[in-house]
């Protein structure tokens, strides 16, 4: 550990110490987790418990942390608040805020988990999302002894992609990829790049991650450590330029249509499901392509 994440390390234990309104804070992500690669650019993941989470989820408590550049929140896991900070020097912290009596009745269902078939919809889904994301490692900053026992509890968990959702993940993108070279044909650069990443890019690399684990390899969401986990061949597939201009978005479009099809093809034979990419779309394309402006 750095020198800075020390600094960082006893700053913040210090702040959760003295606040009376967080009843646990605990260390989650790459940096608590086995096997993970941490380096200067790792941010920092934590669990905020709280009885009283708007005290937190408008973000403002980051700024009694340290100089601080900016402050952004969004919802994630379900209905839960991410706040996320950056500190001097690009120090990147995550904060979950998570409601102290919702995450009690959690750890105690997961003392039965045979029961789990009579549990209600969004504490299953609750103690799936904390399976997920703190079940490959934690460490617990302020809560002591009862925080460790209930964290211990928590058996990591992978979902593997569903057939409805690989269904929907292909129909998303086809019909994207028509929007989006409509979009380039008509002079609409900038709608279509958008789409281009946004969508098409995205659901590319939501079933690259799929094949990966479906073949052993470690993979990570959002494209974290592509480099290391895609092969040469999904390295270039993913390899995605263009400009704001027709040819080179049109060409950008045939290029993810090539490897989200062969990714799916993959995806779905390894589950033995269908996958029947729409040779219409693709031939309509490639005339596209072959027209001049």
């Amino acid at each position: 550990m750095s020198g800075r994440d020390d600094a960082w390390a006893a700053a913040v234990s210090a702040w959760a110490g003295g606040r009376p309104d967080i009843q646990a804070l605990v260390q989650i992500g790459s940096r608590v987790q086995a096997g993970s690669v941490v380096d200067g650019w790792s941010d920092h993941d934590y669990h905020l418990v709280t009885s009283s989470p708007g005290n937190f989820t408008d973000g403002s408590f980051a700024h009694e942390l340290g100089p601080c550049w900016a402050v952004g929140a969004q919802v994630a896991f379900g209905n839960a608040v991410k706040v996320t900070a950056v500190y001097d020097g690009a120090l990147e912290a995550d904060f979950v805020i998570v409601r102290h009596a919702e995450l009690l009745v959690a750890m105690l269902a997961m003392r039965w988990p045979a029961a789990e078939r009579w549990w209600p919809r969004p504490l299953r889904e609750g103690v799936a999302s904390l399976r997920i994301v703190a079940g490959p490692g934690w460490r617990v900053i302020k809560g002591g002894e009862a925080w460790e026992r209930r964290y211990a509890r928590i058996a990591p968990l992978q979902v593997p992609l569903s057939e409805r959702e690989f269904q929907g993940l292909c129909g998303e993108f086809w019909t994207q990829l028509v929007w989006a070279a409509k979009k380039a044909a008509r002079g609409e650069y900038r709608a279509s790049l958008r789409t281009l990443h946004l969508h098409l890019v995205e659901n590319c690399m939501r079933l690259l991650q799929e094949e990966a684990l479906l073949a052993g390899r470690r993979s990570y969401p959002l494209g974290r450590r592509a480099e290391q986990w895609l092969s040469p061949s999904e390295l270039l597939g993913t390899d995605v330029r263009a400009g704001a201009d027709r040819a080179s978005l049109l060409a950008a479009l045939a290029q993810i249509a090539d490897t989200f099809e062969k990714t799916s093809a993959a995806v779905a034979g390894r589950h033995g499901w269908t996958s029947s990419p729409p040779a219409a779309v693709r031939a309509w394309l490639a005339g596209l392509g072959a027209t001049p402006t």
